[in-house]
């Protein structure tokens, strides 16, 4: 009998310790790649499910941009980040995108930032398991991210079903560069923008007006204004709100 009870708890130990997600699977891992629109190396950040390494399964994907001054780990060093998206079951991606970048036009040239995004998205596709469809791909940013997410999303809507931009640059003539943006999408394949700004926020005045360019257009969208000003106190809550409203998106789903 006390060699039964062992065995049965024993049983209940391990199925109790596979149960809970390894220190590795809660970790970001850098990559780095070739990037022809960059003319050479690109570095991204990845966080994959606790379950990718012991599943078949595929995944949908959120792209996170860093903002101006920032770089590919500013999303992974907040604290409740790995907690709070390994507990929606998507891929994470964070790239390295220098401000550089974003350069360019007007003048007919497409943003280097186009490019690479697309690179980067031929790259994740064939390397991990995604859900490779718009619809299970989303594209979000705060402050020049925000700007780089919604040119993405705009100039690559058959890329990303769902836009997000937590106090979005869209200032300091970038304004008729997003008028032009907005202007040329088909309306009937223009994402799903998730829009949010502190109140205390100098680039509010250009939210509103972007904000007014898609409600001339009808383009669906979600605009919310916020106590905060130009910081992660702002962009921490908003970043999870993002991703919830990701989550809950028509063909955001893992695959069996």
């Amino acid at each position: 009998m006390i060699s039964s009870k062992r065995a049965l708890t024993a049983v209940l130990l391990i199925a109790w310790a596979t149960s809970i997600p390894s220190a590795q699977s809660l970790t970001a891992r850098t990559v780095r790649f070739d990037s022809d629109a960059l003319g050479g190396q690109a570095t991204f950040a990845i966080l994959v499910p606790p379950d990718y390494e012991a599943s078949a399964r595929r995944y949908p994907v959120v792209y996170l941009l860093h903002g101006g001054t920032q770089n590919h780990t500013a999303f992974p060093a907040r604290s409740w980040f790995a907690k709070e998206v390994s507990r929606r079951n998507t891929i994470v991606v964070m790239p390295h995108t220098p401000q550089t970048t974003y350069g360019m036009r007007p003048g007919g040239s497409s943003l280097p930032f186009e490019g690479f995004i697309v690179d980067l998205v031929r790259y994740v596709d064939a390397h991990y398991r995604t859900v490779a469809s718009r619809q299970a791909r989303a594209i979000g940013g705060l402050s020049m991210g925000g700007f780089g997410a919604v040119v993405a999303g705009l100039t690559h809507p058959d890329l990303f079903a769902t836009v997000g931009a937590f106090s979005g640059a869209f200032s300091s003539g970038r304004e008729s560069l997003l008028a032009a943006a907005v202007a040329a999408v088909a309306i009937a394949d223009a994402p799903f923008f998730y829009l949010a700004c502190g109140t205390g926020d100098a680039v509010l005045p250009a939210g509103r007006d972007f904000v007014k360019l898609l409600q001339q257009r009808d383009i669906p969208h979600e605009y919310r204004e916020v106590p905060g000003g130009h910081t992660w106190d702002v962009w921490d809550p908003q970043t999870l709100a993002f991703l919830d409203t990701v989550k809950a998106r028509p063909g955001f789903v893992a695959t069996p």
